[in-house]
This record gives structure tokens, C-alpha cells and sequence, in this order.
């Protein structure tokens, strides 16, 4: 069953919950009543509450994510490095969480640009020394299709990257690391990246004249 435009009435429950919990972090964020904040307290749980009939994980775990966000509610940045080699493949990095692969990178890190981390991430998680090319996309995850859902809002940053050198990567951040033609992918860890989205940093890596993407 979906609703108006297409929208299930799980995904659209945890939209409204992810309102919801925004409302009460700016709410704490910037209220000084007792009161206030007491109400917005209960907005937040109310907003967990129906976070928990709908995600993964269990309400005490909902809550410990949403109650480490403070401040203005404002989407996480997620960064990705698509580094292609000279048979123009694609580097990829199988992850521990769930042993599936994808681009390497993370959320940007407080103090560093963008490009920065996306940078450190691929040096970090594959053991290449990289340059970033050109900026291929900046997506909304929302209406990407990666899964599964998350209790925030995210913003993904793709990076077309150039190999510049490589060491041995550390021992912690990855099961492997290997070069993939674009058409003969592994399984992808569709919660960091799509198939779509390796497919749209290959096509401006074949042409990086090509406007960057925003959806």
C-alpha cells in the first residue's frame, strides 16, 4: 500500500519522525524555559517512539543515536571517493559491518573540507594516496534508495578521485581492497552506495566536462 505520491505508510511515519525529532533538537538547542524544554523533551521521545515502529533497531538504541545530536537539526555529510585506475575501473573496499563493498568514505569530519575527507577516507580505509578531480554529484539520501533507512537526514558528496600512489591499508578499517569493472560489480553495501551511484561517478569519470549532478 502507498500513499499520495508514492510513498508507503512506513516510510512516510518515519519522515514524519525524523520532523519531529528535528523540531525537538533545535527545540533543546536553543530554549531556556523549564518548561519548553520539558515539552520538547517529550516531542523527542514521541518522535523516537514512532522512529522504533518502523527502523531497525530497538527504541533504547533509537534514542542513544537521536540523543547524541545536538544543535540545529541539520543533515549529516556523507562523503564518497570514486578513484578509477587506467582500465578505467572503479575502487572499491569490502566492509567490516556487513562484508559487502563500496566506495571508500564516511562522515566529514568536524575541521576539514569536504574534499579533505574524502581524501583521508580513501588513504585510510584502501591504502591510496588520492586527488579529487572534480565534485560528480551532491544527493539528497532520501531519495537515493540506499537502504536501509537511517534516523537522520544525510546529504552524499561523490567525488570523482585520482590515484596518485598506495600502501597497504590498515588491518582495521577493511576486510579488502580491489579494482572492479563498473559492469561486473560485486555486491554492493547499499546503505553507503547504490549501483546507480557507482554508474553516475563512472559517467563523469568518462567525461569530467559533465555538470555536477544534484537531486
Amino acid at each position: 500500500m502507498t500513499v499520495a505520491g508514492g510513498e508507503s505508510p512506513e516510510e512516510g511515519i518515519r519522515r514524519d519522525a525524523i520532523r519531529l525529532l528535528a523540531i525537538a533538537q533545535s527545540g533543546l538547542a536553543y530554549c531556556h524555559d523549564v518548561f519548553d524544554r520539558q515539552r520538547y523533551e517529550q516531542v523527542q521521545q514521541i518522535g523516537v517512539s514512532l522512529l522504533s515502529r518502523v527502523a531497525d533497531g530497538g527504541t533504547d538504541e533509537l534514542s542513544r543515536l537521536v540523543c547524541a545530536e545536538t544543535g540545529y537539526a541539520t543533515p549529516k555529510v556523507d562523503v564518497r571517493g570514486a578513484v578509477f585506475d587506467k582500465q578505467n575501473r572503479i575502487l572499491l573496499i569490502r566492509e567490516r559491518s556487513d562484508g559487502r563493498w563500496a566506495m571508500p568514505g564516511g562522515w566529514c569530519d568536524v575541521l576539514e573540507s569536504p574534499s579533505e575527507a574524502v581524501i583521508r577516507e580513501i588513504r585510510e580505509e584502501s591504502g591510496v594516496v588520492a586527488e579529487v578531480v572534480k565534485v560528480a554529484a551532491v544527493l539528497d539520501r532520501e531519495r537515493q534508495g540506499n537502504r536501509p533507512p537511517l534516523p537522520f537526514h544525510v546529504y552524499k558528496l561523490f567525488f570523482v578521485c585520482r590515484e596518485i600512489s598506495s600502501h597497504a591499508p590498515s588491518a582495521d578499517e577493511t576486510l579488502d581492497v580491489r579494482w572492479f569493472p563498473v559492469d561486473a560489480m560485486p555486491e554492493l553495501s547499499t546503505t553507503r552506495v547504490t549501483a546507480e551511484q557507482v554508474r553516475l561517478a563512472y559517467a563523469h569519470h568518462l567525461d569530467t566536462g559533465l555538470p555536477t549532478t544534484f537531486d
